[in-house]
């Protein structure tokens, strides 16, 4: 039974220690709107429900950015929206297009323009994960971060610390 509850401690601690790591990778890993972005990949919590796109609100949608020229009219897709200097990833459908240069297209959605470097992905290639996005919400929240990844490691740090501390006081505690 021992050997059970070894077991299963040890793999518990080994998906924790993974969960913290990829918290801490994805709260690096930040782009200049606020979302993790692993190169083309963009990852975003639903706010509310996208009935339109088959969102619903606490989705883990990740969006993959495709080329200019993959985006055709009547696509629907995220863009990032930075009026009154708030980063918002909105949604719209692609009334109009136009192409800049090899690099840059203008892309028009119902009462918003704005540049291929503002396009995060169409809702066609996205991946939705069922309320994970409010787990991963929750987890890089500035106290969720705190609470579940800080407070825990540097519980087991003063743990390890005072085991350190009572071994070199007492010695060990092993029987040879």
């Amino acid at each position: 039974m021992k050997k059970v509850m070894k077991v299963l401690v040890s793999l518990i601690g080994v998906v924790y220690f993974l969960v913290a790591i990829f918290a801490i990778i994805c709260l690096l890993k930040k782009n200049d709107y606020g979302y993790p972005q692993f190169g083309k990949k963009v990852l975003f919590t639903a706010s509310e429900s996208l009935p339109e796109a088959k969102i619903n609100k606490g989705d883990l949608v990740v969006l993959s950015k495709p080329n200019n020229d993959e985006v055709k009219v009547n696509d629907m897709v995220f863009f990032y929206d930075t009026e009154f200097n708030k980063n918002t990833l909105n949604l719209g459908t692609i009334s109009d297009r136009e192409v800049i240069n090899e690099e840059e297209t203008t892309f028009t959605v119902p009462g918003k323009s704005f540049s291929s470097e503002f396009l995060a992905g169409k809702v066609d290639g996205a991946a939705k994960y069922k309320t994970v996005g409010g787990i991963l919400d929750v987890l890089l929240s500035r106290w969720g971060f705190f609470l579940i990844i800080i407070v825990p490691f540097f519980v087991m740090f003063m743990i390890e610390i005072f085991a350190i501390y009572t071994e070199l006081k007492y010695g060990s505690k092993k029987n040879n």
